[in-house]
């Protein structure tokens, strides 16, 4: 078997078969739910910690904590012209979101009295204004990012220009990573980077674990099955995901203690000089390690989900392979992303035109302005937004129109959430198609209760 593991290349079209499996009800469920823990936990980070990024973006680094002078100026002015509020010179400029809440009282007031549409039009003009100079939250400005990444993504697949394709791929992989921590939210990627590993470890198990099983096996895991057993080996998932970035905050730590001790007292730092060729050392082992997380990373939850092996085993297993087949790696991973551009084309195609035509038929026969005000759907990635239509409007018409942006935005977390579950399915294809490359084994050969956890061995009392 191991003479014929290099004519596995050919396989690599089977990957493509996640995109119609990942579609499968139950996955999508899981994903969902997935998504929005996540949409949830880094609502909460940004409603408990004061918004600290730049509005221009995380490349932009960190916010100052005081607008420019132009900047305050346009918020003094909106404040006097379309509010009641009585700001005096000698005030304080209040905060951006301060003005854009009075802003948006003061338009839902207008909408209310009836005043005129060129009125409201203009409040909301200046709300536009204000919110492109408001100050992001680190998971907000890490979902903007995201969001330009995989329009960059899709647009080079589309153009054929794979220039584009390798910004967006490192930009998610590299550039957001490290503008998040130059932007000095560093607390920020280790906590919320934990919670991300803990719900991803749990969502992606349960989705590797159903798709491992249904390519060898043709057999469907139900939701149920697929949470237990995730749920159950949680630590070993958890662990795949979490250890290489907690040993590169170690190693990171060790160069920063090096610079501040070593560096900064007279005589030591001679001593730091003579030896500084073990930093180096560290630094090449950091680099290293990082460079290895960003090429193993989609094989770690895929290795735990097949083999049933410890997260440190994961990590040696997708590190030998993308070392032992670089070649096979890089055409999966290619095949891959392509299924990812066709695939979301189709997906965000339906959602976005089931959104918008339910919106436009029901809206013809609506006499008020829920409709309106709920907005419409223009990227995943984007929030949906209504437009005031200046005439009077209910509070059971507001009402409506939020319960009917709620389901539209449930259907944006399904549209992120089918991202989630393909890249499970992919994953869990590439690599059973490197282990059999590597190793020779059959793709159709996964753990299953009663064998050796981390084998693929018989354990004592299972008939062969």
């Amino acid at each position: 078997m191991l003479m014929n593991a290099p004519n596995c290349s050919w396989k690599f079209p089977k990957i493509l078969t996640s995109v119609g499996t990942s579609l499968q009800p139950g996955r999508l469920v899981i994903a969902l739910l997935t998504v929005t823990l996540l949409m949830l936990g880094g609502g909460i980070w940004d409603g408990l910690v004061p918004a600290t990024v730049s509005p221009q973006g995380l490349e932009a680094g960190t916010w100052s904590g005081e607008h420019e002078l132009e900047d305050a100026g346009l918020l003094r002015r909106s404040l006097r012209r379309w509010t009641d509020v009585d700001l005096s010179n000698e005030q304080d400029t209040p905060t951006a979101s301060e003005v854009l809440e009075a802003l948006r009282n003061s338009r839902a007031t207008a909408i209310s009295d009836g005043e005129s549409d060129e009125r409201v039009r203009a409040i909301t003009r200046t709300i536009n204004q204000v919110e492109a100079i408001r100050p992001r939250g680190a998971f907000e400005a890490t979902v903007e990012t995201l969001g330009g990444n995989l329009n960059q993504f899709i647009d080079g697949m589309v153009q054929l220009a794979p220039s584009r394709v390798i910004d967006a791929v490192v930009g998610t992989v590299y550039h957001l990573p490290a503008s998040l921590w130059h932007a000095g939210q560093c607390w920020f990627l280790v906590f919320y980077g934990l919670f991300f590993c803990f719900v991803v470890g749990i969502g992606g198990g349960a989705l590797s674990r159903m798709e491992a099983c249904q390519h060898a096996a043709n057999e469907r895991l139900t939701m149920r099955d697929a949470m237990n057993h995730s749920i159950e080996y949680w630590p070993r998932f958890l662990v795949a995901l979490a250890m290489p970035m907690l040993l590169a905050v170690v190693m990171y730590g060790i160069l920063l203690l090096i610079g501040f001790a070593g560096m900064n007292i007279p005589g030591l730092n001679i001593l730091t000089g003579l030896l500084y060729g073990l930093a180096l050392l560290v630094g090449f082992l950091l680099v290293l390690l990082l460079l290895g997380y960003s090429a193993c990373s989609t094989l770690l939850i895929p290795a735990v989900a097949v083999e049933n092996c410890e997260g440190a085993d994961s990590m040696q297993r997708a590190w030998a392979y993308v070392l032992n087949r670089p070649l096979h790696m890089l055409v999966y991973l290619v095949t891959a992303l392509v299924g990812l551009a066709l695939g979301f084309l189709v997906v965000n195609v339906f959602a976005t035109m089931t959104i918008n035509l339910t919106s436009s038929s029901i809206g013809a026969a609506t006499f008020n302005d829920a409709i309106i005000e709920a907005g419409r759907m223009t990227s995943v990635f984007a929030p949906i937004e209504g437009r005031a239509s200046g005439e009077s409007s209910m509070w059971t018409t507001t009402w409506t129109a939020g319960l009917i942006s709620t389901w539209m935005m449930l259907v944006q977390y399904m549209v992120a959430g089918w991202i989630f579950s393909y890249v499970m399915a992919a994953s869990t294809r590439v690599y059973l198609l490197m282990r059999q490359a590597c190793d020779g084994q059959d793709e159709r050969l996964i753990w299953w209760p009663g064998m050796v956890e981390g084998t693929l061995s018989d354990g004592p009392g299972r008939d062969a």
